[in-house]
């Protein structure tokens, strides 16, 4: 929105927002702009009023997934090659720059082909706004030129990290990705990544812009210390069309509460260094988000108000959890009780609160609760799960519990106590756990609606029907 292809902002880039291209999705080598008629170009449609703040975003995620390419001119120099992976052209009278080149699947050749029917001189720069496969996939078309000097990669100085973390646990991420996309992943070889490989040859640092002019358009690249979806995240913004380019800094809805902990698996983004880096875009006072997925948005006033918005969730949930740990609160009580208050509520379809509080409380102490010292070693929890059971009278008791549990209406109580049972699984506790997940998934429908809350339910939903419709086969 919001590691490896996701296109999301996905993650998924999606969804890496999200991230990277998919584990051992068909990647096409690359080949040089060009080949296929473009589309035609449409024009961004200016609003006759700013709209409020909004507290839902209807579109989700998945619709990533199917989004065609077209061309959308922003003003007369400014253009959105739209796709799975968006990115931006912006032309000058001595050349034309990218910010982002899409993804590396096959539609990247008809990105590209709109590129070259759109661009009105040589492509002289190629600015990459973090490493997720969806923003830097099509980099490689450019390599030849990148590496005789007739193109210059701009990124930030943790591009080349954030690409490792991504192309080294390739197999490890895949098997996750599995789970959520398990229609967009194959488990089988991972073809190679180049544009994880590729090095800017120009980096931009943290406190130190990086301003240059071409054909009379000034640009100013910004660094981050938290980018939105990474440390490697980048801005760049056209100070004289007040136009800014964010990359995922919002994640793939708009206005949403960030992402700060993908549950996908990645690292982190630091809340304190997100607000920072929402405060240098108030500062800036931009008229349009060149927002990389979804919608282009405009208008000052509303920019300003949905900015400020964001930006004061992650500072409520940020002063939340400190205060409660400051008061001697656990994890799983600030994950249940820190909610955003009525004038803060914002998307939660790709970002989620309670994942922000967990990993806010892990970036300041890490992963032990002192809570039992049994932690510290590297026996699990599941380890007695057969003890259990066995000191219970059997999984059937446990079910019988969990199905009061669920008469009670506490389906995660339920669900706890039916993960004692896994690997001993019989059809009465995976008729519960159904239930159980059922509940869940129709509550998480009904209210945030988040995107890989919903996967990872229906991915457990879907197991549990598997082993129970397989048990009855054996019979």
């Amino acid at each position: 929105m919001r590691p490896l292809a996701l296109a999301l902002a996905i993650t998924l880039a999606l969804l890496t927002s999200c991230a990277g291209s998919l584990g051992g999705a068909a990647d096409k080598a690359p080949s040089p702009i060009g080949g296929v008629s473009a589309p035609a170009v449409e024009r961004v449609a200016s609003p006759t009023a700013v709209p409020e703040v909004e507290s839902e975003v209807p579109v989700r995620v998945d619709d990533l997934q199917d989004m065609p390419v077209s061309v959308q001119a922003i003003n007369d120099f400014v253009f959105k090659i739209e796709g799975e992976g968006a990115f931006f052209l912006i032309n000058t009278s001595e050349g034309s720059v990218l910010v982002d080149t899409g993804t590396s699947y096959v539609q990247n050749d008809d990105q590209m082909a709109a590129v070259r029917a759109t661009a009105t001189g040589p492509i002289e720069k190629v600015i990459v706004t973090h490493a997720h496969g969806d923003h830097s996939g099509g980099l490689p078309r450019f390599k030849d030129e990148i590496d005789a000097g007739e193109v210059d990669f701009v990124a930030h100085h943790r591009y080349g990290y954030m690409a490792r973390l991504q192309d080294d646990l390739m197999p490890y991420f895949a098997r996750r990705y599995k789970v959520l996309y398990p229609n967009r992943v194959s488990l089988g070889p991972h073809p190679p990544r180049p544009y994880w490989n590729m090095r800017p040859t120009r980096e931009v640092y943290p406190g130190y812009d990086y301003e240059f002019e071409m054909g009379g358009v000034e640009f100013v690249v910004i660094a981050p210390e938290n980018g939105g979806e990474g440390e490697d995240g980048i801005l760049v913004w056209l100070p004289e069309s007040r136009i800014l380019f964010t990359g995922d800094l919002f994640g793939t809805l708009y206005p949403m509460f960030p992402n700060l902990y993908t549950i996908r698996g990645e690292k982190y983004r630091d809340p304190l260094d997100y607000i920072d880096a929402l405060d240098r875009v108030l500062d800036l006072k931009p008229k349009v988000i060149a927002h990389s997925h979804f919608r282009v948005i405009e208008g000052e006033e509303y920019i300003q108000a949905s900015v400020k918005k964001m930006r004061d969730a992650v500072e409520f949930m940020w002063d939340e959890t400190v205060k409660g740990m400051n008061e001697g609160r656990t994890v799983w009580e600030l994950m249940r009780d820190v909610q955003l208050p009525e004038d803060l509520q914002l998307s939660q379809g790709h970002g989620k609160v309670s994942w922000s509080v967990r990993a806010a409380w892990e970036i300041i102490a890490g992963w032990y609760y002192f809570d039992t010292i049994a932690n510290m070693y590297y026996v699990p929890p599941t380890a007695i799960n057969e003890d259990l059971v066995e000191m219970v009278g059997g999984a059937e008791v446990l079910a019988a519990r969990a199905q009061r549990y669920l008469g009670e209406g506490k389906p995660l109580e339920a669900l706890r106590l039916l993960d004692v049972a896994s690997g001993n699984e019989t059809a009465g506790v995976l008729r519960a756990r159904i239930d159980a997940v059922e509940r869940l998934l129709t509550g998480a429908k009904a209210g945030l609606a988040n995107y890989s809350e919903i996967g990872l339910l229906k991915a457990d939903l879907r197991a549990s029907k598997e082993k129970l419709e397989a048990s009855r086969a054996d019979r």
